[in-house]
């Protein structure tokens, strides 16, 4: 069954082939793609390992860009923003926009949890041992900002130093032009803009492919749910998709007619295939690439602003895994334990998730250990966090693509403040 499996989604990429050489839109054969995989999940359910090869190169290629593409684009960010006063406005809006995402995230999440009292009555047994990540302390979060092995940090995707790592790179850049050195500095800055356009290049190449990649994740996802483990717990995950949906498409819509002034519609049409590599990869940093493309070359956003925007966005702010889904969790467990929280501890609960999303930026499992850090601020059991890891594992698809759809949005705002924003392509 498993060959059987590979060989229908062999034939069904010769389909989608045929369809792009007949002109079908890219955004059209990803959607196909997507229904393809759910077809191909169902039918073949417990036999895609084979199936889901495919997806699993092209998330590696993906990720093998993420770091070059950091590398490259950060530094020229720095390099053409001429002066520190400029650079930090672009970097002060940056943190502003995302932190506003967290925190209308976490409000969705708060109003979703106590509207359908999630968890009252619920007899949820904790386990007498359980293991839950190690929340890293305020002193060793900052430190993990700033690299110590750039080779080790770029292994591990850990995207944050190299971000700093770049920024340095280009002050120091600065700094000699300013000191009358620019000749010495113009075969760096020629290098580093070339391999820019050979990344960009290479991204184009990968991100053609996302259809048949969307089919081969979407089959071996579908295929792997066990439904009976989640059903206990299906509710809070159903309300996690509608919160994903409510912040990615109405808040965020909201966010951009206000602070962008533009209309929302045009964002969605054409951040839609993005969405989707981060729904099926479930990853926001192995969406940069394709986020960071789409940007400059759908949205109109100035390379500068994308290439700086959308990779903090992928660490910071995360409204899905950092905004509604731990508080969402919390309200939960507190209502299985009976405690009878009121206003202030919901206030509490909304900025120590704006707190812990800035605090553990760059630390993997973003909404483990963003959950972990919320529920050791609020006092609740550490072990609520391993019970719903089968649900959390389901509900990151959409957490991710909420995170990228933030992380997009805030690029198009700033560029919009920046005067940075192409409309008429925007508006194309």
């Amino acid at each position: 069954m498993k060959y059987l499996a590979v060989a229908v989604v062999l034939a069904l990429f010769f389909g989608l082939s045929l369809l792009k050489k007949r002109g079908s839109k890219f955004s059209t054969r990803v959607i196909l793609g997507s229904i393809l995989g759910l077809g191909v999940g169902f039918i073949f359910k417990g036999e895609t390992e084979l199936v889901g090869i495919f997806g699993e190169i092209y998330a590696n290629l993906l990720f093998a860009l993420v770091i070059p593409l950091l590398l490259t684009s950060v530094i020229k960010v720095v390099v053409s923003s001429e002066n520190l006063a400029k650079l930090k406005s672009l970097g002060l809006k940056t943190v502003g926009i995302l932190s506003l995402h967290n925190v209308l995230g976490s409000l969705i999440g708060l109003v979703l949890a106590l509207a359908f009292s999630i968890g009252s009555g619920a007899n949820i047994p904790l386990p007498e041992a359980a293991e839950a990540k190690e929340v890293p302390s305020f002193a060793e979060a900052v430190v993990g900002f700033f690299p110590k092995n750039v080779i080790d940090d770029a292994g591990n995707g850990r995207v944050i130093p190299i971000i700093v790592f770049a920024v340095l790179i280009g002050l120091a850049v600065l700094q000699l032009i300013e000191h009358g050195k620019e000749e010495e500095t113009k075969p760096f800055v020629a290098f580093i803009d070339s391999f820019s356009e050979v990344i960009n290049r290479l991204i184009g190449f990968v991100t053609d492919f996302t259809p048949y990649a969307v089919l081969s994740l979407i089959a071996r996802a579908v295929a792997r749910i066990d439904y009976t483990a989640i059903k206990p717990l299906v509710f809070i995950l159903l309300l996690t998709y509608l919160a994903s949906a409510i912040h990615s498409f109405v808040t965020t819509g909201a966010l951009l007619s206000i602070f962008a002034k533009v209309n929302p519609v045009h964002f969605f049409k054409k951040h839609f295939p993005v969405q989707t590599i981060a729904f099926t990869t479930q990853s926001s940093v192995g969406t940069i690439p394709a986020n960071v493309a789409n940007l400059e070359e759908e949205q109109g956003v100035a390379e500068e602003i994308a290439s700086f925007v959308a990779p903090i966005g992928a660490t910071m702010g995360m409204p899905g895994c950092a905004g509604f889904w731990p508080v969402m969790t919390a309200v939960l467990t507190a209502n299985v334990l009976g405690l009878n929280w009121g206003i202030s501890n919901y206030a509490s609960l909304v900025i120590v998730a704006l707190l812990v999303s800035l605090g553990t930026v760059g630390v993997p499992g973003t909404a483990t250990i963003s959950t972990t850090a919320v529920f050791a601020a609020m006092g609740l059991p550490i072990e609520m966090v391993v019970i719903l890891s089968p649900i959390s594992s389901l509900a990151d698809m959409g957490r991710t693509a909420t995170n990228v759809t933030a992380a997009a949005s805030s690029a198009v705002i700033v560029a919009a403040s920046e005067g940075k924003l192409d409309r008429e392509k925007y508006n194309k």
